[in-house]
């Protein structure tokens, strides 16, 4: 049943996904879901009862009779699974964090549903290298788990077969690897995504082992796979809807909601913020001349290289058509200054190599502003930062931050930049 289930529910989860989509695509999946693990149910239960698959033709209509009752539990689970879950979508906002939802909803549903008294869920890294835990998820998340070639998650991660330690069929061996782990696992479940193994789950010793039953763990699977991949599929649109096509970097929109969401988490852990903006000169002049894709190029080349050399946790917009926005966390300005210095040189080298032979000049500048303990706001910052690469323009360097005299482009008393008020101050600011 495992099988025949698994394949239609992956089957139904590659379908396309259009913005809006996701309730139409939820109905559907949860009636095809229900549906297919009726069937599969039915076989199973037939097939272990002895009795045919398929009914012998009657003289008369027969009586009804009940479904047995493995197939009307598992279709109550299928239900109760699918529902919550399409409740839990609709409750997510735009800039959520989709994985942690997710992890936390899993857990509660196997929990339920399984008498799980403990539940793990990782992402399974390319190759089976790495395990992530799905709470500190995300699509440029570096962080990392136990290892994914090791053990009995490693063993479950790289052959795609499930592991429960009431089947006798899994072998001595893998009881052996089951014993060794600190953490002992009653069920660990392998996502699949066709023929790639994407998440685990891993489930401890159930406290009502009426529930634990294998009906009910390959229901869950099942619906695990196909709600697993429904999580990527809108966490991947979500990432396309917020992307600016040019660059590959945040749009100007998105880049204001995420970054006045990691200013706050900054600030309430008390930790500075260094706000950059880079400013290209020079591009309306490929403009003129009718260099418009080697203009583009430049802009997608100068986006990955930007979104490179920052942190995962760090920010990169485009704000204008040739301004770049960076917010770099747990960072002081001097050392947001270091960091944007190297971040310069290495733009310099990629803008000499797409204009060799061009006769336009194209210059690179950065300005800085940093919240120090003043914790300005961010509409603050940006002029800061703003004001910052004007001035740079103006004495013709490269840089320029905060923590500069103003005229010098050298260390000392913050600019003015005009207003009589460094930067970072509200007068500045307004």
């Amino acid at each position: 049943m495992t099988s025949f289930t698994t394949t239609a529910l992956n089957a139904g989860a590659g379908l396309p996904l259009a913005s809006g989509a996701e309730p139409v695509l939820l109905v559907t999946a949860t009636v095809a879901a229900a549906l297919i693990l009726v069937i599969g149910v039915v076989r199973v239960v037939r097939r272990n009862s002895g009795a045919p698959l398929l009914a012998e033709p009657l003289a008369r209509p027969p009586e009804r009779v009940p479904p047995p009752s493995g197939v009307a539990e598992a279709l109550h689970v299928a239900c109760a699974v699918c529902q919550a879950f399409q409740v839990w979508l609709g409750q997510q906002e735009e800039h959520d964090e989709l994985w942690a939802g997710f992890d936390q909803l899993a857990r509660e549903l196997i929990t339920e549903h399984l008498g799980a008294t403990r539940v793990r869920c990782y992402h399974v890294g390319p190759g089976c290298a790495t395990l992530t835990p799905a709470a500190q998820y995300g699509p440029d998340n570096s962080a990392s788990g136990p290892s994914a070639r090791a053990g009995l998650l490693g063993h479950v991660a790289t052959s795609g077969r499930e592991y429960a330690s009431d089947d006798p069929a899994c072998g001595q061996l893998l009881e052996d690897l089951a014993a060794q782990h600190e953490e002992r696992w009653a069920w660990v479940w392998p996502v699949r995504d066709g023929e790639t193994t994407v998440g685990l789950v891993a489930v401890g010793p159930p406290g009502d082992s009426a529930l634990f039953t294998p009906e009910r763990r390959a229901t869950v699977g099942a619906l695990l796979n196909l709600l697993w991949q429904h999580v990527g599929c809108v966490e991947r649109l979500r990432v396309v809807e917020r992307t600016d096509r040019a660059s590959g970097v945040l749009t100007r929109n998105d880049f204001f909601t995420l970054a006045e969401h990691g200013l706050k988490d900054s600030y309430q852990a008390n930790e500075p913020v260094v706000l950059a903006v880079l400013a290209l000169e020079g591009l309306r002049r490929l403009d003129d001349r009718g260099q418009w894709r080697l203009r583009d190029a430049l802009i997608e080349r100068l986006g990955r290289l930007i979104a490179r050399r920052v942190r995962s946790d760090d920010l990169v917009g485009r704000f204008a058509d040739d301004r770049f926005v960076v917010v770099l966390r747990r960072l002081d300005s001097g050392l947001g200054r270091l960091i944007v210095r190297k971040m310069l040189d290495e733009a310099h080298g990629c803008i000499r190599g797409s204009a060799t032979g061009l006769p336009v000049e194209l210059q690179l500048r950065a300005g800085l502003a940093g919240s120090g303990f003043a914790q300005p706001g961010l509409e603050s910052l940006l002029v800061s930062a703003f004001q910052a690469v004007e001035e740079a323009r103006r004495q013709n360097v490269e840089i320029i931050s905060d923590l500069e005299e103003h005229g010098t482009g050298r260390g000392g008393a913050a600019p003015t930049h005009g207003s009589g008020k460094p930067p970072g101050s509200a007068e500045a600011a307004r």
